[in-house]
């Protein structure tokens, strides 16, 4: 059998680099066509092009790993069930979920892949990217200043701001927690001005509260000044996106910010487990079904590629626009597409494999009791 291991994995690699290079040309082509304005009108050069499509491959290549594993499981698979070699394996004891074994393997490793790149080196490259397209497009030395994004000021300190506005230079909806000291203060504010390194807060309240996150002291205020220990141009470069952060950090942010904080944040969170996980569960939904795509030809499965795959991102869209509302938990809304798939796939391993044919499950148990048919 480890011979018949290597000999699978070794069927569907060559899909599987196939898949990368496929869709990693369809990802970077709808790049340049979203850039293709400011590439005409001389926005972007040369050089600041491929410096931005290599920040942009790791965050390409966190999306193609799993839709390679399910092209690389079907067709991989679909030609070894095509020329009756996973018949022949059969016949000599190897039952279908051991000879699926090696396919599950891969995904594993496929998945692990995906989430070191998706926090090691993806968070880096699509702040670079972020930074570098404005700086060409904008003409701006650091990010616009973006909505709901949390940042680590000097002395432990987080401080959020919902909206901006630029032109009357007015922070509105300011929350600044500390958590250093005896007991962590929460500081909300309807709106802040900033000169220099200090802030003007106004109509807003000072809460302290207790470890359980009881408040324990809270006095509202007209005007109050402080020092945040960095100035407005600081704030606006050290804003990151939850694309540009780390699980670790994400995590941090739902911990400390447990309340008021927008499901997004938490939906992402999730998301950097749920999408390295879809290289398994993917390969163990395509494993049965490579068995029927074997029936009709290669074509067959690369239809129900697309097909799965439509399927998929469309349950992840709804589940993600549901919980960014509220409708549904966070942790739901990432994984549930993972769930589905998980089940379907788990129900076609049992059925290809006899124990949900009424048929076969009847024979099975006439030969246990000894009976001749």
């Amino acid at each position: 059998m480890r011979i018949a291991d290597r000999y699978i994995v070794g069927e569907l690699l060559p899909p599987f680099v196939l898949g990368i290079g496929g869709f990693l040309v369809i990802l970077i082509g709808d790049i340049l066509y979203a850039l293709a304005e400011y590439i005409v009108v001389g926005r972007i050069t040369l050089d600041v092009m491929l410096r931005l499509l290599a920040y942009k491959i790791p965050a390409i290549m966190v999306i193609t790993f799993p839709v390679s594993t399910l092209f690389a499981a079907l067709l991989g698979l679909g030609r070894l069930a095509r020329d009756r070699e996973l018949q022949a394996m059969r016949l000599i004891g190897s039952s279908l979920p051991r000879l699926f074994a090696p396919v599950l393997a891969f995904g594993l490793v496929v998945a692990s892949l995906t989430f070191l790149t998706n926090e090691v080196i993806s968070p880096w490259a699509n702040q670079r990217a972020n930074v570098l397209l404005r700086r060409a497009v904008l003409g701006e030395a650091f990010p616009e200043v973006r909505e709901q994004v949390f940042l680590r000021g000097p002395g432990n300190r987080f401080l959020y701001v919902h909206t901006v506005d630029e032109r009357a230079g007015v922070l509105r909806n300011v929350m600044i927690y500390e958590p250093a000291g005896p007991l962590p203060r929460l500081i909300t504010a309807r709106e802040a001005t900033w000169s220099a390194k200090t802030w003007v807060l106004r109509q807003g309240v000072v809460r302290e509260v207790d470890a359980d996150g009881f408040t324990t002291y809270e006095v509202g205020f007209d005007t109050m000044e402080m020092n945040v220990g960095l100035d407005a141009t600081a704030f606006f470069a050290g804003q990151r996106t939850p694309e540009e952060m780390t699980a670790r950090e994400l995590r941090t942010q739902v911990e400390v910010f447990r309340a008021g904080l927008s499901p997004r944040v938490a939906i992402e969170y999730h998301r950097k487990f749920a999408i390295p996980v879809a290289s398994l569960v993917f390969a163990l939904i395509a494993a049965p079904l490579s068995l029927h795509a074997a029936r009709g030809g290669r074509f067959v499965g690369v239809g129900f590629s697309i097909v799965l795959l439509f399927i998929y991102y469309a349950v992840m869209s709804t589940t993600r626009a549901l919980g960014a509302s509220g409708a549904i938990a966070p942790s739901l809304a990432a994984w549930a597409p993972n769930l589905l798939f998980l089940f379907g796939g788990a129900l076609l391993v049992a059925w290809e494999d006899g124990r949900l044919r009424p048929s076969l499950w009847m024979a099975r148990s006439v030969r246990a009791a000894g009976v001749r048919p």
